[in-house]
């Protein structure tokens, strides 16, 4: 019968051995705008092609003319370093397919590089109530009525209602007097 014997080592280094990376100098090993713009610390130089950090001393003025900083649009880190670095043109319309006039984001949200950020609170007085979709064309709020349940109603379909409701209307003869 063996008996096998385990020894291990503890390797110990000490505090002024350890190597700590700053996040500033991430930034200069990215290649492309916009993989140097998903990190909020770095900018992108377009005339040198290069990511860089300003808080560190050798690029205090560097590029100061023609950089690209990072912005956060309120989106996710791709979407924020997308819009940054096409600096706002993303070939997207916040009009729904077809609609290519009228109050953008359906009149109910802000435009934002081609995306629709919706109302996060369209009535203070009722914080329950939301604008939802890709062009804020829904919300919880907007059907009345005993067939109405939690939404979303599409402003749509409810502008489509109302024309028809007024339709009715007008068909129903009204005696003169």
């Amino acid at each position: 019968m063996f008996i096998y014997l385990l020894c291990f080592s503890f390797v110990v280094v000490s505090a002024r051995n350890a190597f700590i990376i700053d996040e500033r100098y991430v930034c200069s090993v990215k290649m492309s705008c916009f993989e140097c713009l998903k990190l909020s610390q770095c900018s992108w130089c377009p005339t040198d092609s290069k990511c860089f950090s300003k808080n560190l001393p050798k690029f205090e003025d560097f590029c100061s003319n023609d950089t690209i900083a990072h912005v956060n649009y309120g989106l996710s880190f791709e979407e924020n370093a997308e819009c940054s670095c096409s600096k706002g043109d993303v070939g997207r319309s916040c009009y729904p397919p077809g609609v290519t006039e009228g109050p953008l984001c359906s009149g109910r949200g802000t435009c934002v590089c081609g995306q629709c950020l919706c109302n996060p609170n369209p009535d203070p007085e009722f914080p329950t109530k939301m604008v939802m979709g890709e062009y804020c064309e829904y919300d919880n709020f907007s059907c009345d009525g005993p067939v109405c349940n939690e939404g979303p109603y599409s402003l749509a379909n409810l502008t489509a209602d109302a024309v028809e409701k007024s339709d009715k209307i007008a068909e129903v003869d009204i005696p003169a007097s």
